[in-house]
């Protein structure tokens, strides 16, 4: 092969490599990234709320398990964000919660604006848990407790979030 036919060769493949690498999706250069989906979570989580300082943060127990149209699979939820309003009974949040494949890693983030009720300012008692936003929606039920500037909403009750990416 004379090194002309060589240079075209070579300037063939390059070519070829291009184009494949531009037609990939991103996903794939970036195997951390989920791809546009939507979620369906249930399972249930444990959120603290600081009155104090207006910190919230929690995570979903070992139960927690997502679907998609094309499988299932188990992941974790953190909970991350501040308090944007309270009453005697309410605690509204905005928070940035990150939804991890415990099977691959893969995560994504996303904003949600949740409001926990209780029935009672006793020290323990019923709650409901409900939030939304545009990118994804959750509700459930289940119980509370107070410690020194704390209160922990578990929610064990029909949890579910659903997302979409």
């Amino acid at each position: 092969m004379s090194v002309s036919m060589r240079g075209r060769a070579a300037g063939a493949a390059g070519a070829l490599f291009l184009a494949a690498v531009a037609a990939a999706p991103v996903a794939a250069a970036d195997p951390g990234r989920a791809s546009l989906a939507t979620f369906n979570c249930v399972g249930s989580i444990n959120v603290n709320v600081h009155p104090v300082n207006g910190a919230i943060d929690g995570k979903s127990a070992s139960n927690f398990r997502c679907a998609t149209p094309d499988e299932s699979f188990a992941a974790q939820l953190t909970i991350s964000g501040s308090m944007t309003g309270s009453g005697a009974l309410f605690y509204q949040t905005r928070t940035t919660d990150t939804l991890r494949r415990t099977d691959t890693g893969q995560s994504l983030r996303f904003t949600i604006d949740r409001r926990f009720d209780r029935d009672t300012t006793a020290a323990s008692g019923n709650a409901t848990e409900s939030g939304s936003s545009s990118q994804a929606r959750d509700s459930g039920t289940g119980t509370f407790g107070t410690g020194t500037n704390l209160v922990t909403f578990v929610i064990t009750n029909n949890y579910m979030l659903d997302i979409t990416t």
